[in-house]
């Protein structure tokens, strides 16, 4: 493909691009990736969204921002799935501020976060014990039309719980079933241990109870 003419477009050469990712030869698209560029064919939003994931799935997330902001330069807008790639990359790495400053630029530029950034971000603010900025992203995802799920919510509550705030945690807890969500192992189990931790050995044995008699 590269030595033929007229050239294979780039579509052409994204298919290939993605089969390898299929393959999780990584390494190996990156190196493909810049000699399709070598040839003069102009990268578009795919070629570059499966660049940057790569990039990821090799813990270089920082060269997966550069791409970005080679795409943002030369007016390739990224699609919300290049944004949802960087945003996780940065949280498994623990880059919080850095995926929660990329979050924010997502939202101004217009995207539409969907619900799998939303978590992601959640459970990386969770990580660092955030959590006034993990409820306020709560509070945004209500805000523009997504209703947080159990995975969400379990989240959420277990922050809390892990910094000694159990009221805040089970006023969390009392949202969720207000709101129909069925709470899971997970759930109790974030809310037992964090009230074992703070010498409420009564009220976790009703939760332990409660929770027994739901899972049956």
């Amino acid at each position: 493909m590269i030595g033929k003419y007229p050239k294979s477009s780039i579509v052409e050469f994204t298919k290939l691009l993605a089969a390898v990712v299929r393959m999780k030869h990584h390494a190996i698209v990156i190196s493909m990736c810049s000699r399709v560029e070598s040839v003069g064919v102009s990268h578009n939003v795919y070629s570059l969204s499966i660049l940057i994931n790569c990039f990821r799935q090799l813990s270089r997330v920082d060269f997966g921002c550069s791409v970005l902001g080679k795409m943002l330069k030369s007016g390739v807008g990224p699609s919300l799935v290049t944004m949802s790639t960087l945003i996780n990359g940065l949280c498994r790495q623990s880059k919080i501020s850095q995926a929660v400053s990329l979050f924010d630029e997502v939202v101004e530029k217009g995207y539409r976060p969907n619900l799998i950034v939303y978590n992601t971000l959640l459970n990386g603010l969770c990580k660092i014990g955030s959590t006034d900025q993990a409820v306020r992203l709560l509070r945004m995802m209500e805000g523009r039309g997504f209703e947080p799920d159990i995975v969400a919510y379990s989240t959420v509550v277990d922050c809390p719980c892990k910094t000694g705030l159990i009221k805040q945690a089970l006023d969390l807890f009392s949202e969720l079933k207000v709101k129909s969500i069925r709470p899971g192992t997970i759930t109790y189990s974030c809310l037992i241990h964090g009230m074992c931790n703070s010498g409420q050995q009564k009220e976790a044995t009703r939760l332990l109870n409660e929770m027994i008699l739901l899972t049956q």
